[in-house]
């Protein structure tokens, strides 16, 4: 009795803790949907207290005033939302105004996703109303097509499989060698996907500042006013570049901004990728897609979007040198042998899958190259543009000589001192 009393004292400060830690819930109106990144459309919601929801011009956004359990969590200094314990959509008409005028006034429609190449593939789009109901309806009729086809294919497959093992019993019994024809092979999946319907309030707004609310009855719906602040994101795209080193290719450094230069050794070859990218001001682009992150006014983000069509590069080291030009490469990684960890990066062979596709540059050998410079440009694409600079080997007397200089400093007025003091002695 006394060890189930002990066990019990114990275990009472762990439950208590894990009860304070239990985060205090509230009902509130938060504002969730899909809204466009520039690319592609993500997911997102705005908290209740949050007062603007941002978005980017160029694409619908579709969004929703919902009702749900809120509470904030302190450890990530975040606010989270249970939708699954509750989820009621909060009814009316959206008006937009802007300086006081209606700009529109939306009615919910139905909606869905269409990703033509899967998911992961992106390319999303969003289709509102009659459209989205036919484009579920086909995509079931297709899974279910899909489905029939496949089972008809299995069957086949194992009815084929029967017909070997009965010829093969049949052949060592002495009957002739039956020819039996392979069954169809089975169907591949389509990546294609459509999301279900759900309703939202279809934005498509020209950048500014708007006002917006959910009107019942000419009345605005407590908390859900907000601020609407649309963003112009035309201009955005840059290319922008990431340095593998050799050693360690699975750690490869951004090199983003123009301003950005390259160090290299002498002899050495670095390689390079290249990615079409949108850059934002941090304040532009993180309350969009991530409301609650803090975000800096006048850092820049580098939002990578899709491998980067150039497919040559020139560069040169020393101003007056001869300009080389660098094609794509499809490159293989293997590491070293023995028991120095590292890697070698050469060619892939033809029919060999490649690790890397990336631009391959060697830095010359020589004492006197302390830079270089790798560009490349076209139309419709941004042009791409980075310094080199050659970072030659320590000369370890000189740095020896450099770092006794001080001492040197000092060291010769004293002794010049002492010897005329003791000059003035003698004398």
């Amino acid at each position: 009795m006394w060890k189930i009393l002990a066990v019990l004292l114990l275990c009472l400060p762990a439950a208590t803790i894990l009860r304070a830690m239990e985060p205090e819930r509230r009902d509130a109106v938060i504002v969730t949907g899909r809204v466009w990144d520039g690319f592609g459309f993500r997911d997102m919601f705005l908290p209740s207290r949050s007062p603007a929801l941002h978005l980017l011009s160029g694409e619908d956004s579709a969004i929703s005033f919902v009702e749900t359990q809120e509470y904030y969590w302190p450890l990530s200094r975040q606010v989270y939302v249970d939708l699954e314990k509750k989820r009621e959509d909060v009814a009316g008409v959206l008006r937009v105004t802007r300086d006081g005028a209606v700009v529109a006034e939306l009615e919910p429609s139905p909606y869905v996703m269409l990703y033509p190449e899967g998911v992961l593939n992106g390319s999303g789009q969003l289709l509102w109303g009659a459209e989205a109901i036919e484009a579920y309806s086909a995509y079931q009729q297709e899974e279910r097509s899909f489905a029939r086809r496949y089972v008809e294919a299995e069957a086949q497959q194992r009815a084929y499989e029967r017909k070997l093992l009965e010829a093969g019993a049949a052949r060592l019994r002495g009957a002739p060698v039956a020819v039996i024809p392979p069954p169809d092979p089975l169907p591949k999946p389509s990546l294609r996907l459509v999301t279900a319907p759900t309703t939202a309030f279809r934005l498509a707004l020209e950048a500014g500042w708007y006002e917006m609310a959910l009107i019942v009855n000419g009345t605005p719906v407590p908390d859900t006013v907000r601020r609407l602040d649309v963003i112009d994101i035309a201009g955005r795209r840059v290319t922008v570049a990431d340095v593998v080193p050799e050693e360690r290719w699975t750690r490869p450094i951004a090199t983003n901004g123009d301003d950005m230069r390259i160090f290299a050794r002498p002899g050495s070859t670095f390689y390079l990728t290249l990615s079409q990218a949108d850059r934002f001001d941090e304040m532009e682009y993180l309350p969009v897609v991530s409301p609650q992150q803090d975000a800096v006014a006048g850092r820049s983000t580098w939002i990578r979007r899709m491998a980067s069509p150039i497919d040559s590069l020139a560069f040169r080291f020393a101003q007056n040198g001869d300009v080389q030009n660098l094609p794509l490469a499809r490159l293989k990684v293997e590491q070293t042998e023995g028991s120095g960890f590292g890697y070698r990066v050469r060619s892939a062979k033809d029919g060999e899958k490649e690790d890397l596709k990336a631009f391959a540059v060697s830095v010359p050998a020589g004492v006197g190259v302390l830079r270089g410079e790798v560009w490349s440009g076209g139309e419709g694409v941004a042009a791409f543009r980075r310094d080199v600079v050659v970072v030659q080997p320590r000369n370890d007397g000189l740095a020896l000589g450099l770092a006794l200089l001080p001492l040197l400093g000092w060291l010769g007025p004293t002794l010049i001192r002492r010897t005329t003091a003791r000059a003035d002695t003698n004398n």
